[in-house]
């Protein structure tokens, strides 16, 4: 079996020398590789990370590692004077700073730079060495900027992946670095290059060009992958009896006080001294809210043998003292501070009982805390979260209240929302944001970066065809003929709703369709790719009498004999099992997204995603389906904040071409009218069509067969007031 070798700056364990013992570490990477086994992915795990003590080294090498972190550990020895110049001079000094836009704390080092390309070198060649053809390199994160030169120097077949863990500033930022150029040909030469989040993604596009002197990057090698938790496990911890005991201690002090929660790592790019100003801003604002409200901060100590870090902690203690000495009484402190680990246990405990968490970032590359702290909250009583718009995570809690942390009196008013949201909003907004972290783990982020890293698309991309705009003068060519017109539904008929089952059609449409199936010389099909059952509901249990397809055309219903027919041969849809296993894996990574069976045709909706992030996973997933099913019977099409597949017989062309043909009275003129990408098929089949008149209209100003177009959907039913006078003119 082939493996992935991954690459971090340390090993997923801690080695304790003396008692020769070792413990797994915690974090986002180590749970998400924990949780894939081989048979899931197709290889095994290996990793490789730096050790500075040789006796370490050895003790790893010899040791059986599966009990601790079932994979196999490849200790890099590094020269523990050049490794404090890599890390402390450049990744601590220059890239961590740089990368979040804390332009006055770097420090650029020729030493550091120096360390820096002899340990990526060091790293290079310890994989070149050890991997073989079939193997994948995974490199995680800024340490390793230069690895991916290093390694296609020497094996450029070598398939490798790149990782990063903190955002990638914008390129105004990124222009100041010295060493920009090496940073960023290393990094093109990477077989997939992964982000947190869309903006990060852009920013390096943005700084290829600019840098690189208009240089493109493959746009197929990008991807972002919102790094996730182990949901499960969070959940699990909640209802543990270490954490119950946890619950009972503090509950007694809480008593019915609220409480905000701050749990950060000492580190400037985390806020706090803006999270403090905000609480003294709220506590002035409100004094209602003194002794009814407590700022829990918790900071996890970090780097505290640094300058920089210990004057930061310095103006935080300062400030907490001074808010607690102007607002607090003998019988209440306005922030318990606490400088110091704590348990999971004892995190859990704290994260069900507060009322808020609230995160200040000034950047944060993701955030897992936030995540955390929505899958451990109850259902019966759920917090809130306050999450800076400058982390990562805030793209992927769509409901967390978005704060500016620089805005300080703003951001004091959200403290007050958040702590009296209304119960009922509480409720619907966590199991939202629970659902979706439950269906996309850790582990699912890690599976879907090296199925892109394995996987290639198409690069031959499908242009869409042009459309001349104009107005309706042929409408004086319905008086007198027999007329036959395909209705579209949804963005036609109806316009297009957050949920397909939310969709309601106006009285006003009813009223005009049904003057319009009355008149004797018209005859019409609502076509739609909704589902039988759908379209029962909105016209069949109503007896409105009209003529309906379903499925794109897979199903026709008479009113006359009130029964369905089936036109496509019953047969295995041997392909709906695997669109609905990649559609599965997109919906994971996207929140707001969801699958919809319609039997021959399978829809992947994203319209209450994230805008930007959402549509440049349609992209990517338009051209992997267009590929991997390129000998398939189906069809790929992309509508309208929609990616559908669907059998190639359940085809609207199709069924208007069938419905011509077979019909007993031929019609003089046909009209087609459609808002989206399957429309198509009705306007390409008609302007194929020489012994029939026709005029087909798309409703939208997007690219189409159809030679004319009404702008927006509510000027649809304008336009039926126009198609009923002329049929019934004499």
């Amino acid at each position: 079996m082939s493996r992935c070798l991954l690459v971090s700056n340390r090993l997923p364990i801690s080695v304790n020398v003396t008692e020769k013992k070792m413990t797994i570490n915690s974090g986002g990477l180590v749970s998400a590789i924990r949780g894939l086994s081989s048979e899931k992915v197709g290889f095994d795990f290996e990793w490789m990370g730096i050790i500075t003590n040789q006796i370490e080294k050895e003790l790893i090498t010899q040791m059986s590692l599966d009990s601790i972190c079932n994979m196999k550990c490849h200790p890099l020895y590094v020269d523990e004077k050049v490794f404090h110049d890599y890390y402390n001079l450049y990744c601590n000094n220059v890239l961590w700073p740089l990368f979040h836009y804390e332009r006055s704390m770097v420090r650029h080092n020729q030493e550091g730079w120096k360390a820096y390309c002899e340990v990526n070198k060091i790293v290079a060649e310890a994989i070149t060495e050890e991997a073989s053809e079939d193997d994948i390199i995974w490199i995680h994160d800024f340490h390793f900027f230069l690895v991916p030169t290093f390694i296609k120097e020497k094996r450029p077949h070598l398939k490798v992946g790149f990782f990063l863990h903190i955002p990638f500033p914008s390129s105004e930022i990124f222009r100041e670095l010295p060493q920009r150029k090496d940073i960023l040909n290393s990094l093109l030469l990477c077989d997939q290059i992964g982000f947190h989040d869309l903006s990060y993604l852009n920013h390096f596009r943005s700084s290829v060009q600019r840098v690189l002197g208009g240089v493109q990057p493959r746009e197929e090698v990008l991807g972002v992958y919102p790094i996730s938790i182990d949901s499960e496990l969070f959940h699990q911890l909640a209802r543990r009896n270490e954490t119950s005991e946890f619950l009972k201690t503090y509950q007694s002090h809480k008593k019915k006080m609220r409480w905000i929660l701050g749990i950060d790592r000492l580190d400037y790019i985390k806020g706090l001294p803006l999270k403090l100003s905000s609480y003294k801003s709220f506590l002035k604002k409100f004094p209602e809210e003194h002794k009814k409200i407590q700022l829990v901060q918790i900071i996890i100590p970090s780097r505290i043998d640094v300058p920089e870090y210990r004057i930061l902690k310095e103006k935080i203690e300062q400030k907490i003292s001074s808010i607690n000495g102007e607002f607090g009484s003998p019988d209440w402190v306005p922030i318990q501070y606490i400088f110091n680990s704590v348990s999971e246990f004892e995190l859990s405990a704290l994260y069900q009982l507060s009322d808020v968490l609230q995160v200040s970032s000034r950047r944060d590359g993701m955030n897992l805390v936030s995540l955390e702290y929505v899958i451990s909250q109850s259902p019966e009583q759920p917090g809130v979260v306050l999450l800076s718009e400058f982390a990562g995570a805030h793209s992927t809690l769509s409901y967390a209240m978005s704060i500016n942390p620089w805005n300080i009196q703003e951001t004091a008013i959200k403290m007050k929302e958040a702590i009296h949201h209304p119960l009922q909003k509480r409720k619907q907004e966590i199991k939202s944001m629970q659902n979706f972290l439950f269906g996309y783990n850790s582990s699912d982020w890690a599976k879907l970066f090296l199925r892109d890293l394995l996987w290639r698309p198409n690069e031959n991309v499908k242009k869409s065809n042009t459309f001349s705009n104009g107005n309706f003068p042929w409408m004086e060519k319905l008086k007198s003929k027999k007329v036959l017109m395909f209705f579209d539904f949804d963005g036609t008929l109806s316009p297009i709703a957050s949920r397909p089952k939310e969709v309601k059609t106006e009285a006003k449409t009813i009223e005009l369709l049904q003057l319009i199936n009355n008149s004797p010389n018209s005859e019409f099909v609502i076509i739609s790719g909704r589902d039988k059952e759908f379209l029962e509901e909105q016209f069949i249990d109503h007896d409105l009498g009209f003529r309906l397809a379903a499925c794109h055309g897979a199903y026709s219903y008479s009113p006359k004999d009130h029964t369905w027919v089936n036109l496509i041969p019953n047969g295995p849809l041997k392909w709906k099992e695997n669109v609905i296993e990649i559609f599965d894996l997109y919906t994971k990574r996207t929140p707001g997204s969801f699958i919809e069976d319609k039997g021959h045709a399978i829809t992947w909706h994203y319209r209450q995603s994230p805008r930007e992030f959402a549509d440049f996973l349609a992209t990517k997933l338009f051209y992997e389906l267009e590929e991997h099913l390129a000998n398939s019977p189906v069809q790929v099409s992309r509508g309208k904040k929609i990616i559908e597949v669907k059998s190639m017989n359940a085809n609207k062309g199709f069924f208007v071409q069938n419905w011509i043909q077979s019909s007993h009275n031929k019609p003089d003129i046909v009209l087609a009218i459609g808002d989206d990408a399957t429309d198509e098929d009705m306007f390409s089949v008609l302007q194929g069509r020489n012994d029939i008149e026709s005029f087909c209209i798309k409703v939208g100003k997007d690219k189409s067969l159809a030679h004319f177009h009404i702008d927006e959907q509510n000027q649809v039913n304008q336009f039926l007031e126009r198609v009923l006078i002329a049929i019934n003119s004499k």
